[in-house]
């Protein structure tokens, strides 16, 4: 039994160290240095261009001109214009309806009788005073008195001829305010009579707008004027360019103008400056080019108004931008430099260098996480053909394993 234990565990023990012997004459696998895949970047040679920076805003059209008409003189409207409807244009001057004339034709005539009789009993006051002055020479002495040449009389027959005047103006120009009529060429946008209906004075009959002007007000954040050249009221060279976009009939158009004023003022809500854009004849009366659009009131545009203009600037998207003041430069086509720049505007989208670049530089484009100096990327365009070939042999091969199955 014991001879049997020690044969057992000579055998073992004769195994190990087999085994320990063999994989101690195991060769070592050769050592491979760690393969680090470098970062494949866009890069885009930069150049210096003259650029016209644009400020963004928006806004809903409004008339210059908006004014709600009201009655002058009671009466009922005995006629109405075709023209007066909502929607229609009409032309500065044009009768709009007429108040029943009939009352107002006779205060005139009135007023043209007692005109008539004020006129009458000054020529006879008149008359009375030169005989009182002839009859004084003759038999009077020394300078007479007003009342003795009448002149009191006189004066208050003068004066009656005026009022008498004056009621006739009053009477003439009421019989003239029956007719009612636009004052400016505009757009009528709401009406509040109709044909048989009695109005009185004060009674709100139409609301118009001028359709000589349309203007927009564009909110700007104050950080923004500073790339505007802010408008001069008297000196219109010195009115910025806008265009103005927005949708007609299901298509987008486009509008141009000029900003003409600010409000002067922080609005208090938003902290904005107002500027005011100003659209010359912007329902097309007067153009002789068919095809441009209205810009009707009410629309809502988005605006592009035009800024200073400054030379030498370098124009990159927004991404290439690091720390808020770095962008990355590739040198020797494969390393990062991380170089300072100067920026003279951020977008949302772009950024506009004054200072640390020149031309001819290749500033990387695409994000890196990381950025350090010497960091290693590839450009595109520069990866190794092998590569390529690799891709597309394993392309191959998992077609043909696909097609096995």
């Amino acid at each position: 039994m014991t001879k049997r234990i020690v044969i057992g565990a000579s055998i073992v023990i004769a195994t190990i160290v087999i085994i320990v012997g063999l994989i101690q004459m195991k060769p070592e696998p050769p050592k491979k240095k760690p393969f680090v895949q470098a970062i494949v970047v866009e890069t885009k040679t930069v150049e210096g261009e003259d650029i016209q920076f644009i400020v963004d805003s928006q806004g809903p059209v409004l008339p210059v001109e908006n004014s709600t008409m009201v009655a002058e003189v009671s009466g009922r409207i005995i006629s109405v214009s075709d023209n007066f409807r909502v929607g229609a244009f009409v032309e500065k001057g044009e009768t709009l309806f007429t108040i029943d004339p009939a009352n107002y034709v006779a205060n005139m005539r009135s007023a043209e009788a007692a005109l008539a009789q004020a006129q009458a009993n000054f020529q006879d006051a008149k008359a009375r005073t030169e005989q009182a002055r002839k009859d004084w020479k003759k038999i009077g002495s020394g300078e007479p008195s007003a009342l003795a040449l009448r002149l009191p009389q006189l004066k208050q027959a003068e004066a009656t001829v005026q009022s008498a005047e004056a009621d006739l103006m009053r009477a003439r120009r009421d019989l003239e305010r029956t007719k009612v009529k636009a004052s400016f060429n505009a757009l009528i946008q709401s009406k509040m009579v109709g044909l048989g209906q009695f109005v009185n004075v004060g009674s709100q009959v139409a609301t118009l707008y001028g359709t000589e002007y349309a203007e927009v007000r564009l909110p700007v954040p104050d950080q923004e004027l500073a790339y505007l050249l802010l408008p001069d009221m008297e000196n219109p060279q010195t009115q910025p360019d806008v265009r103005l976009m927005g949708s007609y009939a299901g298509k987008e158009q486009s509008w141009f103008g000029k900003i003409v004023r600010t409000e002067g003022v922080v609005e208090q809500t938003n902290r904005l400056t107002y500027l005011v854009a100003q659209i010359q004849d912007p329902y097309n009366l007067k153009a002789q080019n068919s095809d441009n659009r209205p810009l009707r009131f009410g629309t809502f545009v988005r605006a592009e108004i035009a800024g200073k203009q400054r030379e030498g600037l370098i124009a990159l998207p927004r991404q290439a931008l690091y720390f808020g003041n770095t962008v990355l430069i590739l040198e020797n086509e494969s390393e990062i430099r991380l170089q300072e720049v100067t920026l003279a505007r951020t977008e949302a989208n772009t950024i506009y260098i004054d200072n640390g670049l020149n031309s001819g530089d290749e500033v990387i484009i695409t994000p890196v996480h990381n950025p350090v100096n010497g960091m290693k990327v590839q450009k595109i365009g520069s990866q190794p053909k092998s590569s390529t070939a690799n891709t597309n042999d394993t392309a191959l091969n998992t077609s043909a394993d696909a097609a096995k199955q």
